[in-house]
């Protein structure tokens, strides 16, 4: 009993730090005795480190390629729609190259809407991913031929081309004419061993056979003129004539982890894919071919591409030079979702539900690993590991033992949990996309615009919430953060609210660490009481919470439960059914700009008596957020804090308001005053406001007892004293001097 007092003890003062395969209970125990929490992290963290063996199964990831597609009409279907399109619309003397970019984050599912594409269509499907990287799907026989040294100029990619294209046009051709589309895409499947319902193991495609086929051909002819890519091009197209025969696309040549192709085959020449790109430029038109080059990241669009406009603005020297807009809205977020919501309490809380939210890869290997009678522990290790891992993104050898987070780390962890925006940075949105699991909200025809966004996501926001306990990965975090909003580029609310976003998930935080039970200590419900306690630092006898009845007092703090771990952002008043929808994501919500009387809204569900779900148990905390140097008049504002003007319409239960004026100088925790009737006409309103509502008003940042250190309370204070400003940008005094001078009247003297 001594010894687990002791581990729950570490886990909760040191949960980054808890590891009990290496430490025992007595270094733990030194570490809790320590004179201060610096000196217990420095016990814990002089303990021998064992090589890191990671708790992700590869056997499983693979099972998820190989199971049922869902939803392919809203996902498929409208690739091939795009494909179609792209494909008819081929002019030479128009665009590029018969090629556009499919963009998405890592877990969105590129490569398996690859393989079910080559259910529809004849996919010839090459992925050039590093040698030395592991990961799925692997890389194919062929990169090597594509990624070759020997590629100088276009004829060694016009050479190649024109044998895949024989290739494919010898195998369709020997076909029976009788046998129909789907057996034949099958057989070559199969034969180049992609496909999702092919008969082979995907985990070690040698494409053997086609590697070697393609190379008895170009030993045939080594070298060529363009007019044998456009011989091989019409070859193969009149023996894929049986595919999608009422469309344009027949073939589709994709290039996944296509990023390699901005490499040089020697130093200083042109990259692989300038030269790629002239060669394709020869296909005829009205082949039914195209070309999609995919990867994380939009440089793979429009990479290197020479200007077609003379600068001098001389007449008629403009000619069209048009790229194929991105494709990059790949639906298949929330695919495994069950349309039926959770009917009971324990189904509302379980991870195994909960992780099918996003991105698939989650619940597939939730899924997968259950079949496989895997622990629920080591399921929830190992996709929590998984998430941290997509979230952190890769490091280079010589950053791993480098203290501190990058920029695009930083926002990586803070996109799931409080989500900010950050629409006018375009390369950090861009390197989010490529590297750190963002998702693409919007990217422009020429990819020079490109926004990101984490949207609400159970498991990423429980890995990122997992990360950030550790405070001084919160404070690297807040930095960037302050960054952001000093050069103006955050988009959906000010500093302050920001701020207040994450002091309640630090709140938040600590109830569930105080309360968790089992290894998903960042993703479970907590009451109510618990978290005004965290938030506070009262206990539940010491909280006074205004003018509301005993008895609904009593109901809020007995009764209520809230669940989330992140927020997202909502564009309406919720209502009790949205309220309760927000709970089954484990989200709380941003409000919209306009929204009256709040910024912030979760949902308090009074789970009275019964497990089952039900609309009339549910209730809200709102939260408004100012940042004034001075107090407000809270008379004034008090009978815009309610229900009612916050347009949320609920049951007469009681409900929670938290009033949040970050830079008062009253410096003290309240409650909002009690509701006075100012017309005959208010009297039943101001009564029953009285009794229903519960209220906190904290003045000042040091009020907030879930702010562990004063160094958390100071770089918050910073984020939000801080205003866009170029002035302040510049780093030396003739910097600032000269920001004055060409801003003659933006201050005063």
């Amino acid at each position: 009993m001594k010894h687990t007092a002791i581990r729950l003890a570490c886990l909760r003062r040191y949960p980054q730090l808890y590891d009990p395969s290496r430490l025992d209970t007595s270094t733990m125990r030194r570490a809790l005795e320590a004179e201060s929490k610096e000196d217990g992290r420095a016990i814990l963290e002089a303990g021998p480190r064992p090589v890191f063996n990671s708790r992700v199964s590869g056997a499983v990831i693979q099972k998820g390629y190989r199971s049922p597609y869902l939803h392919s009409q809203v996902i498929v279907d409208p690739m091939l729609d795009t494909l179609n399109r792209y494909a008819n619309q081929w002019n030479k003397s128009i665009y590029m190259g018969p090629y556009a970019a499919l963009i998405g984050p890592s877990t969105s599912g590129k490569s398996r809407l690859l393989m079910e594409t080559a259910q529809h269509i004849c996919v010839v499907y090459i992925c050039l991913r590093p040698k030395d990287l592991p990961g799925f799907p692997p890389r194919s026989a062929l990169a090597d031929l594509i990624l070759s040294t020997a590629v100088t100029d276009e004829t060694y990619y016009t050479s190649l081309l024109a044998c895949i294209f024989q290739v494919v046009a010898k195998f369709f051709s020997i076909q029976h004419p009788d046998e129909n589309m789907t057996d034949r895409l099958k057989k070559w499947n199969d034969y180049t061993e992609v496909a999702s319902s092919g008969s082979l193991d995907i985990a070690n495609p040698t494409q053997g056979k086609f590697t070697a086929d393609v190379v008895k051909e170009m030993q045939n002819f080594p070298t060529g003129p363009p007019a044998n890519l456009q011989k091989a091009a019409k070859d193969m197209a009149n023996s894929t004539k049986l595919i999608n025969s009422r469309s344009s696309i027949r073939v589709l040549l994709a290039l996944d982890e296509a990023r390699a192709l901005l490499q040089s085959p020697i130093p200083g020449n042109d990259t692989f894919f300038r030269i790629f790109r002239g060669t394709i430029h020869n296909i005829p038109t009205g082949m039914g071919i195209f070309i999609l080059l995919v990867d994380t990241t939009s440089h793979v669009a429009n990479s290197s591409i020479k200007s077609t406009f003379d600068s001098g603005g001389r007449y008629k020297f403009e000619r069209e030079n048009r790229l194929y807009e991105p494709i990059y809205q790949i639906a298949s977020f929330d695919a495994m979702v069950p349309p039926d919501p959770p009917q009971s309490w324990g189904a509302l809380v379980s991870p195994e539900r909960l992780f099918k939210y996003g991105s698939p890869i989650f619940g597939a290997y939730f899924r997968d690993a259950h079949a496989e009678r895997q622990s629920t522990e080591a399921i929830y290790s190992a996709i929590l590991e998984l998430a941290f891992f997509k979230l952190r993104g890769p490091i280079e050898l010589a950053e791993s033992t480098r203290p501190g987070l990058t920029r695009a780390q930083a926002f990586a962890f803070l996109g799931p949990t409080i989500q900010p925006r950050i629409n006018g940075a375009t390369h950090l949105n861009t390197e989010l996309i490529a590297s750190h699991a963002a998702h693409c909200d919007y990217i422009s025809p020429k990819c020079d615009m490109v926004m990101s966004n984490y949207p609400s996501q159970f498991t990423l926001a429980a890995a990122a919430v997992n990360y950030l306990q550790d405070e001084n990965k919160w404070i690297q975090c807040i930095n960037a953060l302050i960054t952001i909003v000093l050069h103006g580029l955050d988009a959906a609310g000010g500093a302050g609210e920001l701020a207040s976003r994450i002091i309640l998930l630090c709140a938040m935080q600590k109830a569930m660490s105080e309360s968790g039970e089992g290894d998903l200590l960042t993703g479970h419900p907590v009451r109510l009481v618990n978290f005004l306690e965290a938030l506070t630092g009262q206990k539940e006898d010491d909280l006074q919470l205004g003018s509301i009845s005993t008895e609904n007092r009593d109901d809020l703090l007995k009764n209520g439960m809230i669940f989330w771990n992140h927020f997202s952002l909502i564009k309406y008043s919720p209502k009790p059914e949205e309220l309760l929808q927000f709970m089954y994501r484990g989200m709380a919500a941003q409000c919209h700009a306009n929204q009256p009387g709040i910024d912030q809204i979760f949902t308090i569900y009074l789970k009275r008596d019964s497990d089952c779900l039900d609309a009339k148990n549910v209730s809200f905390c709102g939260i408004q957020v100012k940042n004034r140097n001075r107090d407000p008049n809270l008379e004034d504002e008090n009978h815009n804090l309610t229900d009612i003007y916050a347009k949320v319409k609920i049951e007469p239960n009681p409900y929670l308001i938290l009033y949040m004026n970050l830079n008062s100088q009253q410096n003290d925790t309240s409650t909002l005053p009690a509701f006075v009737e100012r017309t005959c006409s208010q009297t039943n309103v101001a009564r029953t406001q009285n009794l229903r509502r519960a209220s906190l008003s904290f003045n000042g940042m040091n009020q907030f007892g879930c702010l562990a250190s004063q160094e958390l309370r100071n770089v918050l204070q910073t984020l939000i004293d801080v205003e866009p400003d170029f002035v302040a940008l510049q780093s030396d005094e003739p910097g600032k001097r000269y920001s004055k001078l060409i801003n003659p009247h933006l201050q005063n003297k």
